[in-house]
This record gives C-alpha cells, structure tokens and sequence, in this order.
C-alpha cells in the first residue's frame, strides 16, 4: 500500500458551455432509463449527468462516467472529453457537510429525551495554485476561473484522488471520483512584487454529490 501524493489530486471542470442554468441530473434505474429521461427533457446542445435513482452514483459510458451531451437525435452522446483541467492546482479540498438537528421528546415519567436527525446537505470545493504564463485563457487558467465567476455559470466538477487512474478498473480509493455541479462563490489572483503570482478559488456545490467508479 502506498500514500497517495497530493499533486495527483484533480479538479476538472465543464467550463466552455456559458450554461448560467442548472444542469439536467436524469435519474432512472438503468442507464438507459436515464438516458431516456435526459433526452425528453433537454434540447440539442444540453450538457447533464445520468445517475442511478436509488444510490446516485453516476452511470457508467464508454467506459466512463456518464456526463453526456443531448446530440439533437435519438442517442446522447458521450461529452466527458469537454471537462477541462482548469487549472493545475497545488492543493485542492472537497468538503461535505450534513446539518443535524436536534428534537426534544417527552418519555415517560415526564422525561425528556434528545434525538438528531440528518438535515440539509452542502458540499464546496477549494482550490490553489500557481498562475502559468502559458495556458488557454478560454478553456483553463486562472483568468477563465475569474471569467466563470464573473458570468455566473454553472460548472460540472469532477474531482478525483488520482488524475492517473480516473477511469481504471479497481477498488481502490484512488480509483473513485465525485462528481456534482456547482457556481463559484470565490476567485482571487494574487501576487507580492518578484514574487510567484497566485489564485485561489471556492465552489459552492449546487444539488447532491455524486460518486463513480469505473467497473
């Protein structure tokens, strides 16, 4: 067994569509199910994800996960290659929160008694990195992250333990991804004089959190 090196953590994002709406999440008990559903409620051109209605975990095509693109015909087809490295982050942190409430209920003999019960749940996404003088500004990059936040758009996040192995077979923890939509809440580009410029950026997650693994 070995530890896994934190510059093997990735953040991909579905950065080129301007999509300032929500993406579609079709749910069915199979894949095609899903992909029936994503196709009767989205138009030529529409980006979503097909999940299993019962674990949400995101279906599997093409041998990968099934983030998939509305072809204006009778089949969606596969658009994972649109997800984009947005940037080569230095350290990148996913974080899931689940709200537990407390209720108060009368036992016997005038006893009172504490419950909790799970609540709303939140997930974000933080990133750093260094600035790189030689990437494509409309695809990567710490300017596009700055122009996302700046249009309000939606974007399909991907994070996985191990660029390397994303999409291998196996059952290892490197092997597993989580994948969600989400806006950015925060982007800053920085930098001191003869210094290293930097950015940094937050993602509010929009909706659940989604896992896949490729089998």
């Amino acid at each position: 067994m070995a530890l896994l090196n934190a510059n093997f953590l990735g953040l991909y994002a579905f950065a080129n569509s301007g999509q300032t709406t929500a993406y579609t999440v079709a749910q069915g008990s199979t894949a095609q199910n899903a992909e029936t559903v994503f196709e009767a409620s989205t138009g030529s051109g529409a980006y979503g994800i097909l999940v299993s209605d019962t674990t949400d975990d995101v279906y599997e095509k093409s041998n990968k996960p099934a983030i998939v693109k509305n072809n204006g015909g009778s089949s969606a087809v596969d658009a994972t290659g649109d997800l984009k490295l947005l940037a080569a982050a230095t350290s990148t942190t996913l974080d899931l929160s689940n709200a537990i409430d407390e209720v108060v209920a009368r036992g016997v003999q005038c006893e009172s008694q504490t419950f909790i019960i799970s609540g709303a749940q939140s997930w974000n996404l933080t990133a750093d990195g260094l600035v790189q003088s030689a990437v494509d500004g409309a695809e990567s990059g710490a300017t596009r992250l700055m122009d996302i936040a700046r249009a309000g758009e939606f974007v399909l996040v991907r994070f996985v333990l191990n660029v390397n192995k994303k999409d291998t077979d196996g059952d290892d923890e490197e092997q597993i991804n989580y994948i969600g939509q989400a806006l950015v809440e925060n982007v800053s580009i920085s930098g001191g004089f003869d210094d290293t410029a930097t950015y940094s950026v937050s993602l509010r997650g929009y909706g659940k959190l989604y896992r896949y693994q490729h089998t």
